[in-house]
Protein backbone atom coordinates (compact mmCIF):
# COMPACT_ATOMS: atom_id res chain seq x y z
CA UNK A 1 0.00 0.00 0.00
CA UNK A 2 1.41 3.43 -0.91
CA UNK A 3 2.05 5.94 1.85
CA UNK A 4 1.04 9.58 1.68
CA UNK A 5 1.95 12.94 3.20
CA UNK A 6 0.13 16.18 3.93
CA UNK A 7 2.71 18.92 4.35
CA UNK A 8 0.28 21.75 5.08
CA UNK A 9 -2.79 21.22 7.27
CA UNK A 10 -4.68 23.41 9.74
CA UNK A 11 -6.04 20.85 12.17
CA UNK A 12 -6.19 23.52 14.88
CA UNK A 13 -9.01 25.21 12.93
CA UNK A 14 -12.36 25.37 14.69
CA UNK A 15 -13.90 23.29 11.89
CA UNK A 16 -12.15 20.27 13.43
CA UNK A 17 -13.19 20.95 17.02
CA UNK A 18 -15.96 18.30 17.07
CA UNK A 19 -13.89 15.37 15.76
CA UNK A 20 -10.20 16.33 15.52
CA UNK A 21 -8.85 13.04 16.89
CA UNK A 22 -11.11 11.06 14.55
CA UNK A 23 -9.85 13.08 11.57
CA UNK A 24 -6.26 12.35 12.58
CA UNK A 25 -7.01 8.63 12.98
CA UNK A 26 -8.77 8.56 9.62
CA UNK A 27 -5.69 10.07 7.98
CA UNK A 28 -3.50 7.32 9.43
CA UNK A 29 -5.98 4.64 8.36
CA UNK A 30 -5.93 6.04 4.82
CA UNK A 31 -2.16 5.64 4.66
CA UNK A 32 -0.86 9.07 5.62
CA UNK A 33 2.56 8.58 7.13
CA UNK A 34 3.03 12.27 7.98
CA UNK A 35 0.77 15.27 8.49
CA UNK A 36 2.53 18.60 9.04
CA UNK A 37 0.20 20.92 10.94
CA UNK A 38 0.93 24.62 10.49
CA UNK A 39 0.47 27.34 13.10
CA UNK A 40 -0.49 30.91 12.30
CA UNK A 41 -0.17 32.93 15.52
CA UNK A 42 0.49 32.31 19.24
CA UNK A 43 -2.61 30.25 20.06
CA UNK A 44 -2.44 27.91 17.09
CA UNK A 45 1.35 27.56 17.37
CA UNK A 46 1.01 26.16 20.88
CA UNK A 47 -1.86 23.91 19.88
CA UNK A 48 0.23 22.56 16.99
CA UNK A 49 2.94 21.48 19.43
CA UNK A 50 0.33 19.77 21.61
CA UNK A 51 -1.08 17.81 18.65
CA UNK A 52 2.39 16.71 17.57
CA UNK A 53 3.10 15.42 21.07
CA UNK A 54 -0.14 13.40 21.12
CA UNK A 55 -0.01 11.82 17.65
CA UNK A 56 3.16 10.17 16.29
CA UNK A 57 2.43 10.88 12.62
CA UNK A 58 1.59 14.57 13.24
CA UNK A 59 4.51 16.99 12.89
CA UNK A 60 4.67 20.61 13.99
CA UNK A 61 5.36 23.73 11.95
CA UNK A 62 5.01 27.04 13.76
CA UNK A 63 4.91 30.40 12.05
CA UNK A 64 3.08 33.69 11.61
CA UNK A 65 0.52 34.03 8.84
CA UNK A 66 1.22 37.25 6.92
CA UNK A 67 -2.15 38.83 7.74
CA UNK A 68 -1.65 38.02 11.44
CA UNK A 69 1.84 39.50 11.13
CA UNK A 70 0.38 42.94 10.47
CA UNK A 71 -2.66 42.65 12.78
CA UNK A 72 -1.48 45.61 14.84
CA UNK A 73 -1.28 47.81 11.75
CA UNK A 74 -4.70 47.07 10.23
CA UNK A 75 -7.17 49.94 9.99
CA UNK A 76 -10.17 48.23 11.58
CA UNK A 77 -12.52 51.09 10.67
CA UNK A 78 -12.07 50.19 7.00
CA UNK A 79 -12.22 46.39 7.39
CA UNK A 80 -14.96 45.23 5.00
CA UNK A 81 -14.54 41.45 4.94
CA UNK A 82 -17.10 39.04 6.41
CA UNK A 83 -14.66 37.78 9.04
CA UNK A 84 -13.06 39.54 11.97
CA UNK A 85 -9.59 41.06 11.56
CA UNK A 86 -6.86 39.15 13.41
CA UNK A 87 -6.09 39.97 17.02
CA UNK A 88 -2.83 41.92 17.49
CA UNK A 89 0.02 40.31 19.41
CA UNK A 90 3.73 40.91 19.98
CA UNK A 91 5.07 39.61 16.67
CA UNK A 92 8.75 39.80 17.59
CA UNK A 93 8.17 38.01 20.88
CA UNK A 94 6.42 35.22 18.95
CA UNK A 95 9.33 34.93 16.55
CA UNK A 96 11.61 34.61 19.57
CA UNK A 97 9.32 31.87 20.93
CA UNK A 98 9.51 29.98 17.62
CA UNK A 99 13.28 30.32 17.72
CA UNK A 100 13.36 28.93 21.27
CA UNK A 101 11.17 25.93 20.35
CA UNK A 102 12.74 25.16 16.97
CA UNK A 103 14.11 21.81 18.14
CA UNK A 104 10.49 20.59 18.39
CA UNK A 105 9.58 21.75 14.88
CA UNK A 106 9.72 20.04 11.52
CA UNK A 107 9.48 23.40 9.74
CA UNK A 108 8.93 27.12 10.20
CA UNK A 109 5.57 28.19 8.82
CA UNK A 110 3.10 29.13 7.76
CA UNK A 111 4.77 32.39 6.89
CA UNK A 112 5.17 34.60 3.88
CA UNK A 113 3.49 37.48 2.08
CA UNK A 114 -0.15 38.21 1.24
CA UNK A 115 -1.28 40.99 -1.07
CA UNK A 116 -4.84 39.70 -1.39
CA UNK A 117 -6.43 40.58 1.96
CA UNK A 118 -4.28 43.54 3.02
CA UNK A 119 -2.31 45.45 0.39
CA UNK A 120 -0.80 48.37 2.30
CA UNK A 121 1.53 46.63 4.78
CA UNK A 122 4.03 44.94 2.47
CA UNK A 123 7.11 46.31 4.27
CA UNK A 124 6.10 44.88 7.65
CA UNK A 125 5.12 41.54 6.12
CA UNK A 126 8.53 41.37 4.48
CA UNK A 127 10.27 42.17 7.75
CA UNK A 128 8.46 39.37 9.57
CA UNK A 129 9.10 36.90 6.75
CA UNK A 130 12.79 37.78 6.73
CA UNK A 131 13.08 37.24 10.49
CA UNK A 132 11.34 33.86 10.28
CA UNK A 133 13.58 32.81 7.38
CA UNK A 134 16.61 33.66 9.49
CA UNK A 135 15.23 31.49 12.32
CA UNK A 136 14.72 28.63 9.86
CA UNK A 137 18.25 28.99 8.50
CA UNK A 138 19.72 29.13 12.02
CA UNK A 139 18.13 25.78 12.89
CA UNK A 140 18.40 24.21 9.42
CA UNK A 141 14.62 23.98 9.06
CA UNK A 142 12.55 24.38 5.88
CA UNK A 143 10.09 27.24 5.55
CA UNK A 144 6.47 26.67 4.48
CA UNK A 145 5.35 29.67 2.48
CA UNK A 146 2.14 31.53 1.82
CA UNK A 147 2.62 33.80 -1.20
CA UNK A 148 -0.83 34.85 -2.39
CA UNK A 149 -0.60 37.68 -4.94
CA UNK A 150 3.04 38.15 -3.90
CA UNK A 151 4.64 35.04 -5.39
CA UNK A 152 7.56 36.72 -7.15
CA UNK A 153 8.48 38.92 -4.20
CA UNK A 154 8.40 35.93 -1.85
CA UNK A 155 10.75 34.07 -4.18
CA UNK A 156 13.07 37.09 -4.40
CA UNK A 157 13.31 37.36 -0.61
CA UNK A 158 14.26 33.69 -0.29
CA UNK A 159 16.95 34.14 -2.91
CA UNK A 160 18.28 37.31 -1.29
CA UNK A 161 18.47 35.62 2.14
CA UNK A 162 20.08 32.45 0.81
CA UNK A 163 17.25 30.19 1.94
CA UNK A 164 17.76 26.72 0.48
CA UNK A 165 14.87 24.72 2.00
CA UNK A 166 11.33 25.83 1.22
CA UNK A 167 7.88 24.70 0.16
CA UNK A 168 5.55 27.10 -1.65
CA UNK A 169 2.18 25.89 -0.45
CA UNK A 170 -0.92 26.18 -2.64
CA UNK A 171 1.01 28.22 -5.21
CA UNK A 172 -1.25 30.52 -7.21
CA UNK A 173 1.24 32.31 -9.43
CA UNK A 174 2.23 31.87 -13.06
CA UNK A 175 3.50 28.50 -14.25
CA UNK A 176 6.66 30.17 -15.56
CA UNK A 177 7.49 31.37 -12.05
CA UNK A 178 6.65 27.94 -10.62
CA UNK A 179 9.29 26.50 -12.94
CA UNK A 180 11.83 29.06 -11.69
CA UNK A 181 11.00 28.14 -8.10
CA UNK A 182 11.53 24.45 -8.85
CA UNK A 183 14.76 25.17 -10.73
CA UNK A 184 16.02 27.03 -7.63
CA UNK A 185 15.63 23.83 -5.63
CA UNK A 186 12.41 24.69 -3.81
CA UNK A 187 9.27 22.57 -3.65
CA UNK A 188 5.62 23.27 -4.46
CA UNK A 189 2.76 21.48 -2.72
CA UNK A 190 -0.57 20.81 -4.41
CA UNK A 191 -3.94 20.44 -2.62
CA UNK A 192 -6.76 18.00 -3.46
CA UNK A 193 -8.68 20.73 -5.30
CA UNK A 194 -6.37 19.66 -8.15
CA UNK A 195 -9.22 17.30 -9.08
CA UNK A 196 -11.11 20.30 -10.51
CA UNK A 197 -8.47 23.04 -10.84
CA UNK A 198 -6.67 23.27 -14.17
CA UNK A 199 -3.86 25.46 -12.80
CA UNK A 200 -2.81 22.78 -10.30
CA UNK A 201 -3.18 20.07 -12.96
CA UNK A 202 -0.74 22.03 -15.15
CA UNK A 203 1.73 22.19 -12.26
CA UNK A 204 1.42 18.44 -11.66
CA UNK A 205 1.87 17.79 -15.36
CA UNK A 206 4.86 19.99 -16.10
CA UNK A 207 6.95 20.62 -12.99
CA UNK A 208 9.81 18.25 -12.16
CA UNK A 209 8.49 15.22 -10.30
CA UNK A 210 11.19 15.61 -7.66
CA UNK A 211 9.87 19.08 -6.68
CA UNK A 212 6.22 18.17 -6.04
CA UNK A 213 4.57 17.68 -2.66
CA UNK A 214 1.00 17.12 -1.48
CA UNK A 215 -0.96 19.15 1.03
CA UNK A 216 -4.58 19.78 1.97
CA UNK A 217 -4.60 23.29 3.46
CA UNK A 218 -7.55 21.78 5.31
CA UNK A 219 -10.26 22.67 6.02
CA UNK A 220 -9.89 24.59 2.74
CA UNK A 221 -8.99 23.62 -0.87
CA UNK A 222 -10.82 20.28 -0.87
CA UNK A 223 -11.89 18.20 -3.85
CA UNK A 224 -15.61 18.62 -3.09
CA UNK A 225 -17.25 22.04 -3.23
CA UNK A 226 -18.65 23.42 0.05
CA UNK A 227 -17.29 20.46 2.03
CA UNK A 228 -14.68 20.40 4.76
CA UNK A 229 -11.33 19.19 3.51
CA UNK A 230 -9.18 16.84 5.63
CA UNK A 231 -5.82 15.04 5.37
CA UNK A 232 -7.38 11.76 4.16
CA UNK A 233 -8.20 13.55 0.89
CA UNK A 234 -4.52 13.57 -0.05
CA UNK A 235 -5.15 10.21 -1.73
CA UNK A 236 -7.56 11.89 -4.14
CA UNK A 237 -5.02 14.62 -4.79
CA UNK A 238 -2.38 12.04 -5.64
CA UNK A 239 -4.75 10.28 -8.04
CA UNK A 240 -5.56 13.55 -9.83
CA UNK A 241 -1.91 14.59 -10.03
CA UNK A 242 -0.96 11.18 -11.43
CA UNK A 243 -3.74 11.37 -14.02
CA UNK A 244 -2.58 14.82 -15.11
CA UNK A 245 0.93 13.50 -15.54
CA UNK A 246 -0.19 10.19 -17.08
CA UNK A 247 1.64 8.02 -14.57
CA UNK A 248 0.47 5.48 -12.02
CA UNK A 249 -0.85 6.82 -8.72
CA UNK A 250 1.64 4.59 -6.88
CA UNK A 251 4.52 6.21 -8.76
CA UNK A 252 3.28 9.68 -7.86
CA UNK A 253 2.78 8.75 -4.21
CA UNK A 254 6.26 7.23 -3.97
CA UNK A 255 7.90 10.28 -5.53
CA UNK A 256 6.06 12.70 -3.25
CA UNK A 257 6.87 10.62 -0.17
CA UNK A 258 10.58 10.69 -1.06
CA UNK A 259 10.42 14.45 -1.68
CA UNK A 260 8.92 14.91 1.79
CA UNK A 261 11.73 12.90 3.36
CA UNK A 262 14.29 14.96 1.49
CA UNK A 263 12.89 18.34 2.49
CA UNK A 264 11.42 17.73 5.94
CA UNK A 265 13.31 14.67 7.13
CA UNK A 266 10.08 12.85 8.09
Amino acid sequence: MPTYVDVHAHLTHEAFAPDRDEVIRRAADTGLEAVIVNGLEPNSNREVLRLAEQHPHVHAACGIYPVDAIAGHIDRSNWTYDFKPPTPFDVDAEIDWIDAHADRLTAVGECGLDQYWVTDQAEEQERVLSRLCEVAKKHDKPVILHSRKAELRTFEILQDLGVTKADFHCFGGKLKLARRIAEAGYYLSIPPVVERADSFQQMARTLPLDRLLTETDCPYMGPDRNARNEPANVTRGIAAMAAARDIAAEEMATAVRENCRRLFGV
